[in-house]
């Protein structure tokens, strides 16, 4: 896989009408809730866990953009999704970039989407703070902003993930990061869209399986069923985990219970995904251990994806949750 590898894919996307999740009725847009976004975002992981990456930080910053913050700024941004506009992630730094006179500079790595975007969600921090503290969307042919290629996955090699570099580049609007975290489900909506990443990539795996295998042997069968078991399992934890993120949509749920329920999804969905995409070749067998198979992008996208979260950091807040009773910090991850 290459750059261009969802070139056609995403033209399908933008056409579907499918990036315009969060306009609101009012505005041309569907509005839809958590739980279809996260349906969406599993199917497409079905076909491809690039494919479905790509747009993943794209629902969650243009929920952000249409959130009321800049209400003038509403209308042009709903015809732009309609249309089929994206917008890409630009947030990991290794060192501090800074908006300073109107301008950011610095480099963002890991900018999932980035090269198939229009838009970018560039986050940065004012000279003199700690952590960022806002974000500006700018135009990725806007003067002083270059992308670069250079992302080398195990796994989501189409992701698109790579450096942008960006050299005193003019931006007019902000947005107040704080006013973001505050968001009902912020954290979870974003998480759970991660964890049906994972989902959707073990469903494809374990259909290869089925659509290869024969009910003669016992303990194929066996073996097979496991797999489907945990396959049913984490799709219906996804399901439980999305019912709460709608109700944090519509401001009628907990915040923290929501954060929770998609955390503890999320790390188990992790743990078996990770294992059923490796157990598979039990099943299909030593022509399935060639690079020309097909078969190692299951295992090769789902360990890389879940390394986006550290699986064991989730487990620590839950079990400190259930036994002090204290509600976990809320934030990007949460």
């Amino acid at each position: 896989m290459d750059a261009t590898t969802h070139v056609d894919s995403l033209k399908s996307l933008r056409a579907s009408g499918v990036l315009a999740a969060h306009v609101p009725e009012r505005l041309g847009g569907p509005e839809l809730p958590a739980s279809a976004i996260a349906e969406i975002t599993r199917v497409l992981a079905t076909v491809d866990g690039s494919l479905a990456q790509i747009p993943q930080s794209h629902f969650v910053f243009t929920r952000w953009l249409l959130a009321g913050e800049h209400p003038e700024e509403e209308s042009l941004w709903a015809r732009r999704l309609v249309d089929g506009a994206l917008v890409a992630n630009a947030q990991a730094e290794t060192d501090p970039v800074v908006l300073d006179k109107g301008l950011i500079s610095g480099t963002k790595r890991w900018s999932t989407g980035s090269i198939y975007a229009d838009y970018l969600a560039i986050t940065a921090r004012r000279p003199g703070e700690d952590g960022q503290s806002l974000a500006a969307f700018v135009p990725i042919d806007a003067e002083g902003v270059r992308i670069v290629d250079d992302w080398r996955g195990l796994g989501q090699a189409a992701t698109g993930s790579g450096t942008v570099d960006l050299d005193a580049v003019k931006v007019e609007r902000l947005y107040d990061r704080a006013r973001a975290l505050a968001m009902p489900g912020y954290g979870a909506f974003a998480q759970l869209l991660h964890a049906a990443i994972d989902v959707g990539i073990m469903q494809a795996a374990v259909e290869r399986v089925v659509k290869a295998g024969v009910a003669t042997d016992r303990l194929v069968n066996h073996q097979t069923g496991e797999l489907v078991q945990r396959t049913w399992v984490a799709a219906a934890a996804l399901q439980q985990a999305a019912a709460e993120v709608d109700r944090l949509f519509l401001s009628a749920g907990d915040p923290h219970r929501g954060a929770l329920a998609v955390a503890a999804a999320k790390s188990w969905i992790a743990e078996a995904s990770v294992d059923v995409t490796s157990r598979i070749y039990e099943l299909l067998g030593a022509a399935s251990a060639t690079t020309t198979s097909g078969v190692d992008r299951y295992w090769r996208d789902t360990r890389t994806h879940t390394l986006h979260d550290k699986r064991r950091e989730k487990l620590e807040i839950l079990g400190r949750a259930a036994l002090s009773g204290e509600p976990p910090e809320l934030g990007t991850r949460l």
